[in-house]
């Protein structure tokens, strides 16, 4: 009987959890195509649907809503990003601007690599009204890492005890960061990708240098 049971709940050698994960898989996959060519607004649960090659009754098999799916989408590349800026810190020298370029750097390449990826968390989140809050989340989030980078504290550690200059200064870099690469994704700006990450890392150092004191 047990036997029978456990047989009943596989289908081609894949248990019904491992099903469910492939084809929420395959749905972000299509999210993440359709928020980054056509945009957040136009995504519909149809068209995620046929994108990714599924009934679209599978769809409410693992988001109650085309909303909680565009989260899902921006929570990947939000947490990508975190990953691969503690990785880089943690292989860069224990010097601030050598900090500081191996966050920006690991940006630069996260976002224009994958231009879908940049085109929904720098240009279509800012006027989505799901997703502008978790936006906000991840640049104060984010400011406090650069600001503990620049500092030489902790990247992980709270922000709270920085001076409040540092703190600001880093949001304020953050936001400059995202615009700016806002404007190489849309073609506003050409610019080699070296010759980007240089002038990031020297405006965070010059106006760093501003506030950081020895």
């Amino acid at each position: 009987m047990t036997d029978g049971v456990a047989g009943a709940r596989r289908y081609a050698g894949r248990a019904a959890e491992e099903r469910v994960a492939e084809r929420r898989g395959r749905l972000l996959a299509a999210g993440l195509e359709l928020m980054g060519t056509r945009g957040v607004a136009g995504v519909t649960v149809r068209g995620v649907a046929e994108a990714s090659g599924l009934a679209a009754r599978y769809f409410y098999e693992s988001f109650a809503g085309i909303e909680e799916l565009q989260l899902a989408v921006f929570e990947g590349i939000a947490g990508e990003a975190a990953a691969r800026s503690v990785a880089a810190l943690a292989a860069a020298p224990d010097d601030p601007r050598e900090r500081t370029r191996a966050v920006l750097a690991e940006m630069v390449d996260l976002f224009l690599e994958d231009p879908r990826k940049g085109r929904i968390a720098l240009l279509e989140s800012i006027t989505s009204p799901v997703l502008g809050p978790r936006v906000l989340e991840e640049s104060r989030r984010f400011a406090g890492m650069l600001a503990a980078t620049a500092s030489s504290g902790d990247p992980a550690g709270p922000a709270e005890g920085l001076p409040v200059e540092l703190r600001l200064t880093a949001q304020f870099l953050i936001g400059g960061v995202a615009h700016a690469l806002g404007a190489v994704l849309q073609g506003d700006i050409g610019v080699e990708r070296d010759r980007l990450v240089d002038v990031l890392v020297e405006l965070f150092a010059t106006v760093n240098g501003s506030v950081v004191r020895p």
